[in-house]
């Protein structure tokens, strides 16, 4: 793949800006506590502004990477961002973070379009999976050099001397640093995308295109109509939704349903990142039954795997299980975002990978939500049902839950060649 240089010079980039994208949220957090110390709420906002922009930043993403430049896209994109995150530090304002979270998630959704539009001109039908998976690893791979980078910036900032330029702004604000680091990341991005080579992609020039609000809605049209497309969404649905769920209900189910503590917890999520790297791998392996069916086996796993866990309360298992998790989890998406791709025309392949990002922070959210809902309501005792021994408390009933939709999602998955 590093062979290709348009490929090389995009993961790259991308790694770099990643990277930056992981110290920027610990930055937004820890900015956020700082600048409310007294609203436990304020970090739960940042969270919630980030997700307001999928509703509608994305389809304008999506119709802009068809009838625009791709690569200028990003590229604008990318200066935006810096600009924005650059500014962060000079307003110390909780408004005003929630607004430039608000911005830079807004243009990363306008990125992410054009990015995924761009890949199949990029690669080969053939190596695309490949491609996803190191373009997803990079999006990972910066996690664990990300938090000891942010909290040596933010040492930085704390030893800052008050004599220097900006020195009791940047030493009152410890996570000035953290975000002028994550705005050069995105200079670092642009410049690496600068130097590909790229066909515009999208509408051919010249054409008559519709209307703009109308082509907001071709992406998620264009997927509805075809068996294999409406299959791999729900695909790309029932697996975020589990992650989710997982994610919400994670540390309960660490700290009330297993019996451990923090540290176990973050032995769990590393797990499970583990067995994302192996399912970089795995994806790599070319079934003779078709892609289609290794994303219905995914699910079926993921689904599987968190039944299990709603029924065993063993740490050790609970590692274990993190593991596959992670290694589904990461097939399932690599394989139906490569197939989304591959299927997708050029020319209104934008506006279907909008589609599929909007589909994947919903489902996040929808799964981390309803996670978080079935616990609530779950009695305190747990469920008790008659003339069975098995007593699932509410993290349990949550990921039950989870795993028998993921399963069920299995089901919608077809094969291209059923396609009339």
């Amino acid at each position: 793949m590093f062979a290709v240089p348009n490929f090389r010079r995009l993961f790259w980039g991308q790694a770099i800006s990643a990277l930056g994208d992981w110290v920027g949220t610990f930055a937004f957090i820890v900015a956020a506590q700082q600048l409310a110390p007294d609203q436990p709420v304020a970090v739960g906002g940042i969270l919630v502004i980030r997700l307001i922009p999928s509703f509608f930043a994305t389809p304008i993403g999506g119709v802009l990477s068809d009838r625009w430049d791709r690569k200028r896209i990003m590229i604008a994109s990318d200066i935006a961002r810096f600009a924005v995150i650059l500014a962060v530090p000079f307003v110390p304002r909780l408004g005003a973070l929630y607004g430039f979270a608000f911005a830079v998630e807004a243009l990363s959704l306008v990125f992410l379009p054009a990015r995924d539009a761009s890949l199949p001109n990029i690669v080969a039908t053939e190596r695309l999976e490949a491609a996803n998976a190191l373009i997803m690893g990079s999006s990972f791979g910066g996690i664990p050099l990300s938090a000891p980078i942010f909290a040596g910036l933010a040492w930085a900032g704390m030893h800052y001397p008050a004599w220097l330029p900006m020195g009791r702004p940047i030493r009152a604000h410890t996570f000035a640093f953290a975000f002028v680091f994550d705005a050069f990341t995105y200079l670092a991005s642009a410049a690496a995308i600068w130097r590909m080579q790229l066909p515009r992609g999208g509408v051919p020039a010249g054409a008559a295109p519709e209307p703009f609000w109308e082509s907001m809605t071709d992406g998620v049209r264009y997927m509805a109509r075809r068996s294999f497309m409406r299959g791999l969404a729900i695909a790309v649905a029932a697996g975020l939704l589990g992650g989710g769920v997982l994610f919400a209900v994670g540390v309960g189910y660490v700290s009330e349903t297993l019996g451990g503590s923090s540290v176990e917890f973050g032995w769990l999520m590393g797990l499970f990142g583990a067995g994302m790297v192996l399912g970089f791998l795995a994806s790599q392996v070319r079934s003779p039954r078709g892609a289609a069916w290794m994303i219905r086996g995914a699910l079926v796993g993921m689904g599987a795997v968190l039944t299990f866990m709603s029924v065993v309360s063993v740490l050790w298992i609970g590692y274990v299980l993190a593991i596959a998790f992670g290694l589904a989890f990461s097939v399932a998406i690599i394989l139906a975002m490569s197939a989304v791709q591959a299927h997708a025309p050029d020319e209104v392949r934008g506006r279907v990978m909008a589609a599929v990002h909007m589909l994947v922070r919903v489902s996040l959210s929808v799964g981390a939500l309803g996670g978080g809902a079935i616990a609530s309501v779950v009695p305190e005792r747990g469920l008790r049902p008659p003339l069975v021994p098995y007593h699932p408390d509410k993290n349990q009933v949550a990921l039950a839950v989870a795993g028998a939709l993921i399963a069920a999602g299995s089901l919608a998955v077809r094969a291209p060649e059923s396609e009339a």
